[in-house]
């Protein structure tokens, strides 16, 4: 296990009961032995003669917390170190019993995040003074001295009041290590690991800014400022947002409609009157047919006739205006029109022109057809 940090590995057995002694007591036994002064270590250390401290007082929380750290860092697929470090940190902060900190400056160790681990251990060791077992306080202090000759401290500072750093340790093998450290309102000296880093600060309502820099051969880095500089506001071609739109396709109804349908009733009222009007002209035909006045007969004939004519012609009129109509509404073209904010509407694409209807008046006055003009708008 040691071998990760350069030195030569230690038996397992050795290994394993001096730096996971509390894996080795099992997540039941941590628990039960975990108020007791020797609980941490497998082994208990020779006598000293220093009477140890008083056991604190362990909160339920911490000892869940301890617990689950203790499994994460049992897990078959491998110590998830990240995880467990947080339960570690939320188990010290709810009972701050110094014999977290050794599992606590482990999983920072591994996590890179050297200044915590740096602060746990030297913690571990001051608070616990005789009562850590020897073999435990020596490991300990070798790791501390790795870790210190590989710190490096940065000082970053922010225009804006508060801002929070990502720091991404790029390995010359293996994968980016990650940390996040703030939130900062004010300068602030963080130590990391020596190599090549990549720094993102992040400010809400900001674009994130980064540092790029390597530390080979540096124990302090001069300071850095971070610039957070607002987003620029995004614009059309010429600059000018205008007002919305909206695009609708609609089909609405032409003039030629109005116009079809109008004239159709006019056919058909002409209808009505002209044939009530004809036999009108038979009755009275009919009346005066009796000899006595010819002439009037004739001409009481005459004009029922041309009332039967033009009431047969406006019959038709009524029949093709209506069927012009309903073909005008049926095939009215679809349009493209524009829905302003304001809701004004703006057409984009004109309709067809309309049809016109007219009628045919022949030399005597009366009505000969009907006269269409126009486009017929056939689009659906």
């Amino acid at each position: 296990m040691r071998a990760l940090l350069g030195r030569a590995p230690r038996p397992f057995a050795a290994s394993f009961s001096h730096r996971f002694a509390p894996l080795a007591l099992g997540a039941a036994a941590a628990l039960s032995c975990f108020a007791q002064t020797r609980a941490v270590h497998a082994q208990a250390p020779a006598p000293t003669s220093a009477a140890p401290a008083p056991a604190a007082e362990i909160s339920e929380e911490a000892k869940a917390r301890f617990a689950a750290g203790v499994n994460l860092l049992k897990d078959p697929g491998g110590a998830r170190y990240e995880e467990a470090y947080r339960e570690f940190k939320a188990a010290y902060a709810a009972s701050p019993v110094y014999k977290i900190l050794n599992n606590l400056g482990l999983c920072a160790m591994k996590l890179e995040r050297d200044e915590e681990a740096i602060s746990a251990y030297e913690k571990y060791l001051a608070d616990g003074k005789d009562l850590i077992d020897a073999a435990v306080a020596q490991q300990v202090k070798t790791d501390l001295q790795t870790l210190k000759a590989g710190l490096v401290w940065i000082t970053v500072s922010s225009n804006q009041p508060r801002f929070t750093i990502v720091d991404a340790r790029v390995p010359v093998r293996g994968e980016r290590i990650t940390n996040a450290y703030g939130p900062f309102d004010k300068p602030t000296r963080v130590g990391i690991h020596s190599g090549a880093h990549v720094l993102t600060a992040r400010s809400e309502g900001f674009p994130d800014v980064t540092w790029e820099f390597d530390t080979t051969g540096q124990k302090e880095m001069p300071a850095h400022a971070f610039e957070f500089k607002q987003a620029p506001v995004a614009q059309g071609p010429s600059g000018d947002t205008g007002p919305k739109t909206v695009r609708v396709q609609e089909r609405p109804i032409p003039t030629s409609v109005i116009v079809g349908g109008v004239a159709t009733g006019l056919f058909a009222i002409g209808t009505v009157v002209t044939g009530v009007v004809g036999l009108s002209k038979q009755s009275d035909y009919k009346s005066a047919n009796d000899g006595r006045s010819p002439d009037k007969a004739q001409s009481l004939k005459e004009s029922g006739e041309t009332m039967n004519l033009v009431s047969d012609v406006l019959l038709a009129g009524t029949v093709v205006g209506a069927a012009v109509t309903a073909v005008f509404y049926l095939s009215r073209p679809t349009v493209e029109v524009e829905r302003l904010a304001s809701g004004e509407t703006r057409r984009v694409r004109a309709a067809s022109a309309p049809l016109r209807l007219a009628p045919m008046i022949s030399r005597d006055g009366t009505v000969g057809g009907v006269l269409m003009g126009g486009a017929l708008p056939w689009q659906m």
